[in-house]
């Protein structure tokens, strides 16, 4: 992707594509209005290519700027009442806490969940998920507790962004699915998923509605649409949407059974050579995601990640572990240079 540099940390800030990166350059509204009819159209055939892509309707379609906004809509969607319990992982990347905890206003217990095979209590009225826990690679159990969830008629929301674009990450079951296009698809800042159930469509109302979201704009007596756009804040990101527009039809077109089985080959690749070097690894080869992390000893992480820089390889720290997360786009020369620097690291940090 990068001349010279192993970029190993897609499940951080992604590298835009150089392909998408062009298409993004001519914005629409460099002719004022004149474009925006069609833009229109555009955006709303990039609905269909990923409800095509998901396998749900471009009706439940909404595009929101981030994977927080995304999840802080789905916070604010229901009608909490005092005593109302929310469940969320413990130790979860903040995205998916701050908004559960700030419906503590509403008398709303947000409760960290360590076990999700535990008894849940009768005052659960949402459960949300990550499909993946972002320090250690290993996959939740996100379609078990997906499942359970829908069973009781409990809301359910998926924070997604570490899976989209690399495994099967979201059910019919799921009410709110969240994820950016930043990491694994692609696609840079200022564009996420925000996949909305029938049932909340037909049950619920957008908590921020906008005239946009008007079936007609701006008539306000057209009332709001009953589709996820009547859930959208704002315009989204021209330049968001032109690069993930095109970086979709790249995946597509590569095969997404093809990306899934590239990722895991590279990643397995790693975990082996973790393991023959002595290291720690701390993700699972059966629960696996395109993170894999390892630990590397108290302190040692930074100075590992940094010492990457130098190297021009290009890595994460998370917490005590150090974490690598490559895509199809890495080379497998480039995964030996990885592993060489690694081998000269444990010599170094042991």
């Amino acid at each position: 992707m990068i001349p010279g540099i192993t970029y190993l940390n897609w499940a951080g800030l992604a590298p835009l594509t150089l392909q998408s990166y062009l298409h993004s350059l001519i914005a629409p509204e460099l002719m004022g209005n004149i474009l925006l009819p069609n833009w229109v159209k555009r955006v709303d055939k990039l609905r269909e290519s990923v409800a095509l892509w998901l396998g749900c309707h471009s009706e439940q379609v909404a595009f929101v700027p981030s994977t927080s906004m995304a999840l802080t809509i789905a916070a604010h969607s229901l009608n909490w009442q005092n005593g109302d319990t929310v469940m969320y992982p413990a130790n979860d990347f903040p995205a998916n806490v701050l908004p559960w905890q700030s419906l503590d206003r509403f008398g709303v217990e947000a409760q960290a969940v360590q076990d999700w095979a535990q008894p849940w209590d009768e005052s659960v009225k949402m459960v949300s998920i990550s499909t993946v826990d972002f320090t250690t690679g290993i996959e939740q159990p996100w379609q078990q507790v997906v499942k359970q969830a829908s069973a009781k008629e409990i809301w359910t929301c998926v924070d997604a962004i570490q899976s989209a674009g690399v495994k099967p990450s979201w059910c019919p079951e799921i009410d709110f699915w969240c994820a950016g296009t930043q990491k694994w698809l692609a696609s840079g800042l200022g564009l996420a998923l925000l996949v909305i159930s029938p049932r909340v469509l037909s049950r619920l109302s957008a908590p921020f509605p906008t005239w946009l979201g008007l079936n007609q704009p701006p008539l306000v007596q057209s009332e709001m649409s009953k589709t996820a756009r009547g859930w959208e804040l704002s315009w989204s990101s021209p330049q968001a949407i032109a690069r993930f527009e095109t970086n979709l039809k790249y995946f597509q077109n590569y095969g997404w059974e093809n990306i899934t089985q590239g990722v895991k080959q590279r990643r397995d690749y790693l975990h082996e050579r973790l393991l023959e070097m002595g290291w720690k690894v701390v993700s699972c080869p059966e629960r696996w995601s395109g993170l894999l992390c390892f630990d590397p000893g108290l302190g040692q992480a930074e100075l590992i990640v940094k010492n990457g820089y130098k190297k021009r390889i290009i890595t994460a720290q998370r917490g005590d572990y150090v974490r690598l997360s490559p895509h199809i786009f890495n080379s497998m020369k480039g995964l030996s240079k990885t592993v060489d620097w690694l081998w000269k690291c444990k010599l170094e940090y042991r």
